[in-house]
């Protein structure tokens, strides 16, 4: 068989990373032809045809580019033309936090930075302050998630990242400080605050999976 060539993106976007979701019920092949299919632009039954040590190799290049992707923090960036800045926590309301939290409990990444970025109003002078993000619309959310799709996932890690380090910091003062909650109560606060970091801190399951292709 000639050798098998394809295009890794320079950068993965937000639908890559999307498209490389957990696949349980697989074998260890069908999950890399999967992951393979989802960067390259080669569908499943096509890769079907190649030997292993090519499928082998070309899956050992984008797990390489998948784990040496670098986080990116950007309170602020500009995108297709539109400036975005985050919104922090302490600007919040309530349902826009309750989203929030649902969205990352089901690692929904496309849905969480939609949350967290939004227009800028106005124009804005630095990157940490004086700037006001729009009003959070759950329909415009919807729409903002397609405009998202191609944006760089080293952003969308670095607000992962960022936003963790606040809400776990944040969850730990609020256990503190609450007078109200009983034992059994905090410990299911903590449990949930660590089912979160653990859902994106995982990322993906695709070392384990290169590395029982290689036992294999």
């Amino acid at each position: 068989m000639k050798e098998i060539k394809i295009d890794i993106p320079i950068e993965f976007t937000i639908e890559h990373y999307s498209k490389l979701g957990q696949y349980e019920h697989l074998s260890e092949v069908e999950k890399i032809i999967r992951i393979v299919a989802a960067i390259s632009n080669y569908d499943e039954d096509f890769i079907r045809t190649w030997d292993i040590s090519s499928l082998q190799k070309v899956y050992l290049d984008i797990h390489t580019k998948i784990t040496t992707t670098e986080a990116r923090f950007l309170p602020v960036f500009e995108f297709q033309g539109v400036q975005y800045g985050l919104q922090p926590i302490s600007k919040m309301n309530a349902g826009e936090y309750i989203d929030l939290e649902k969205q990352l409990q089901d690692s929904n990444v496309l849905d969480v930075i939609s949350i967290l970025y939004r227009p800028i109003q106005g124009k804005a002078e630095t990157l940490f302050k004086y700037y006001t993000v729009e009003d959070y619309d759950s329909e415009k959310r919807e729409w903002r998630k397609e405009i998202f799709k191609n944006l760089p996932m080293s952003i969308a890690l670095g607000a992962y990242n960022f936003f963790l380090l606040i809400a776990i910091q944040s969850s730990n003062n609020f256990l503190q400080s609450s007078q109200q909650l009983n034992q059994t109560q905090k410990k299911m606060w903590t449990k949930g605050m660590e089912k979160v970091f653990k859902n994106i801190s995982d990322g993906s399951s695709h070392s384990t999976t290169l590395q029982k292709m290689e036992e294999s």
